[in-house]
């Protein structure tokens, strides 16, 4: 099934339904100090970019942002329904972000996730994304695993 991706207010219901999905399956499986999501505030901001894919009957079904910053992006706050899962929804979401970034311009893209996130390993893995070290304010620990990749512009 197709899924319809565009900008989106993360601040709509269903959104928000799917950020507090998200941000407490993060907190079931790592410790408050390896948790690094940002609450809907923060992606209100002007350099937060932040998508979703709904279905034909607009349903939401997942999410997914980048924060713009002086020489790279990040990922943030991606995130499918888990009734929605194995629908290539994440694999859309994030070729979407993707693209949008090379068409800002951005030659870098980089990401934090965590150790447990199988499947979000999986799919940053089969888009070119290769193990890093450490950015911006993140601190190394057993919790996260830090990713990037560099975008053809």
């Amino acid at each position: 099934m197709m899924h319809q991706i565009d900008y989106a207010d993360p601040r709509h219901p269903q959104i928000t339904r799917l950020l507090t999905q998200s941000h407490m399956l993060m907190d079931e499986l790592f410790p408050n100090e390896a948790n690094s999501y940002l609450e809907v505030e923060s992606l209100l901001e002007k350099r937060v970019h932040f998508f979703a894919a709904k279905e034909k009957n607009n349903k939401y079904v997942g999410c997914g942002a980048f924060v713009l910053f002086k020489h790279y992006a990040e990922i943030k706050s991606m995130f499918v329904d888990p009734d929605y899962r194995g629908q290539s929804i994440g694999d859309a979401l994030l070729s979407h972000m993707l693209n949008a970034l090379s068409d800002k311009g951005v030659s870098v893209v980089k990401l934090e996730t965590g150790t447990l996130l199988k499947s979000a390993l999986t799919l940053y893995q089969k888009h070119g994304f290769k193990y890093c070290d450490a950015f911006a304010n993140y601190t190394e620990n057993n919790y996260s695993l830090f990713m990037e990749k560099e975008l053809i512009i």
